[in-house]
């Protein structure tokens, strides 16, 4: 089990008033910091939508590239990979990146019409800057009381993927998001800690695997992109019932959820929910959140 945890927002779309020299992008990145016995890991959930962003922000924030331990990509859209050649450049040794094996896979989406929304890398260029690229659908462990949620099961009636599509056997077709993973810490005392990039499977879904795969039920904290920004009233209040079933200490949404649905958590789960912009510091430990304000 995890001691500590602490979670530093790199990247969001969401300007923090109290962190007004930080740049607020569409894209998600996390730096992870934790300690089980006398070790410390550090682990960077995805790394924004350009380098550029992501370096801005590092600076500003004074984080430490250097001493990140392992890369995680939660699935393979540009807002969440476009940034990993920046990370890897500051970086003076080689960094394992752990993600799906559809994660680099090209991406395609209509808004309004065809446009690429995959990575802008080719595998060699990550290679090239030190990237140890670790390819599994399987559950990895990163380490004690760390691991990837592998790829996800469906299995709820309500979350469901639309609106992507990727090239399979030279043939343009609905991206299932096969490749959206999460994390899930076991924080001691306390359960699961669920962190989601986007929850293209659905946060629900999400939450399901992370108990199946460890055999513990009680959750602690969910945090990340819900991607309910488009979703119906019916979908989000599908989801809300299920969240309310496992008593989260902690609901903490940001990028893809949408400003519909976190009005309706922080009406529904009042103080539990702890809305996330660019620069917020959560110490999961303690339950505090600094540089935080959050504007209804």
């Amino acid at each position: 089990m995890i001691d500590k945890l602490k979670i530093s927002v790199l990247v969001d779309d969401s300007k923090n008033p109290s962190k007004l020299e930080l740049q607020d992008k569409h894209g998600l990145s996390f730096y992870i910091e934790a300690e089980v016995k006398d070790e410390k890991i550090t682990i960077l959930l995805d790394t924004g939508p350009s380098m550029e962003t992501i370096i801005y922000n590092v600076d500003r924030m004074e984080v430490d590239l250097s001493k990140i331990d392992l890369i995680f990509l939660s699935h393979g859209h540009y807002d969440h990979v476009n940034g990993l050649i920046g990370v890897l450049k500051r970086r003076s040794e080689p960094t394992i990146v752990i993600a799906h094996p559809q994660a680099f896979d090209s991406k395609f989406v209509y808004r309004p019409h065809l446009k690429y929304a995959g990575s802008f890398y080719q595998l060699s260029e990550i290679r090239a800057f030190g990237g140890i690229l670790l390819f599994a659908k399987n559950h990895v462990k990163l380490s004690d009381g760390i691991m990837s949620s592998g790829e996800i099961q469906r299995s709820t009636t309500f979350e469901e993927v639309e609106g992507f599509w990727k090239v399979d056997d030279e043939r343009l077709t609905q991206d299932n998001m096969l490749d959206d993973q999460s994390l899930i810490v076991n924080l001691k005392g306390k359960g699961l800690v669920v962190i989601a990039g986007c929850a293209h499977a659905g946060i629900i879904n999400t939450i399901k695997q992370a108990q199946r795969i460890t055999g513990i039920n009680r959750v602690h904290a969910v945090i990340g992109g819900f991607h309910l920004k488009d979703a119906s009233d019916k979908r989000i209040e599908a989801t809300i019932e299920e969240l309310l079933r496992l008593k989260l200490n902690i609901i903490a949404p940001c990028h893809c959820t949408g400003l519909k649905a976190v009005k309706r958590f922080t009406e529904v789960f009042h103080d539990r929910c702890r809305p996330l912009r660019v620069g917020t510091i959560l110490d999961l430990n303690g339950n505090q959140f600094r540089s935080f304000q959050f504007v209804r």
